[in-house]
């Protein structure tokens, strides 16, 4: 682990993990892009280091990026190049970290634009219900057209908060005309720590191959996930378009 640790205190019992690989498959190196001169990665961490929930921990397999991490002041981690998801990448460099911590927020590397109050929204939900294993954000989906969309993942979710499901399909179905209540899923998760080593050891479940899903993995082993909802700008960086799509949107929120 390189970088300077935050000191020790129970207050910070949130530790925000931030997994980077450098090996992405569409878009190589997606995370040390830059966007307005600053590195994808560094946009994350600008956002994680806003919140003021806690300590903010970059996860990588590349020295590249620790390096790059080193460089705009973060405290980055090697974690082993064989973790299937970012996940599994998170657990690795929370064990690795020396203060304890009672909450893990896992926040991909590739989500420059996201807003601090998210974050915060997330881990607030976490922290005030007893009952949530994980906590995540979703957002209005008034588009017709991005609920039909394979790529934006939706999620059913109760009037308690509680996530019933997640889904590529347009769910829930307004089988008899009544105009559903969308909402799109971000993928951003908090963990209370027992539950990240639950969910880790858990092998791939039916649901979560069926749509390539991680989070359904949890709800099949009986595990709750609470959903704040929210008002974001996401923009996940998966394709150089990505990337230009994230330009564009960031001149229009500094007009």
């Amino acid at each position: 682990m390189t970088g300077r640790l935050p000191p020790s205190k129970r207050e910070n019992s949130c530790l925000v993990v931030i997994p980077a690989r450098l090996g992405s498959t569409r878009f190589p190196a997606k995370v040390l892009a830059k966007l307005r001169g600053r590195s994808i990665v560094e946009w994350c961490w600008r956002a994680a280091k806003a919140a003021k929930i806690g300590p903010v921990l970059v996860a990588t397999e590349a020295q590249e990026v620790v390096d790059a991490v080193r460089a705009f002041g973060g405290i980055a981690c090697l974690t082993p190049a064989s973790c299937v998801s970012g996940s599994d990448r998170v657990h690795k460099a929370a064990r690795m970290f020396p203060h304890k911590v009672d909450f893990i927020l896992n926040l991909q590397g590739d989500q420059p634009l996201v807003e601090a109050k998210t974050l915060r929204a997330v881990v607030d939900m976490l922290k005030r219900n007893p009952k949530a294993d994980m906590a995540t954000a979703v957002m209005d989906l008034p588009d017709a057209k991005r609920a039909q969309d394979p790529n934006v993942v939706k999620a059913a979710v109760a009037k308690d908060g509680r996530a019933l499901y997640f889904s590529r399909a347009a769910i829930p179905f307004p089988r008899n005309g009544h105009a559903p209540q969308r909402y799109e899923h971000l993928g951003i998760y908090g963990f209370r720590r027992a539950a990240l080593d639950r969910f880790v050891k858990l092998p791939a479940s039916n649901l979560e191959k069926t749509e390539s899903l991680e989070q359904l993995r949890a709800l099949e082993d009986g595990m709750s996930i609470y959903a704040a909802v929210v008002k974001d700008h996401p923009v996940a960086i998966d394709t150089k378009a990505d990337l230009r799509r994230a330009e564009l949107l960031l001149g229009r929120m500094k007009k």
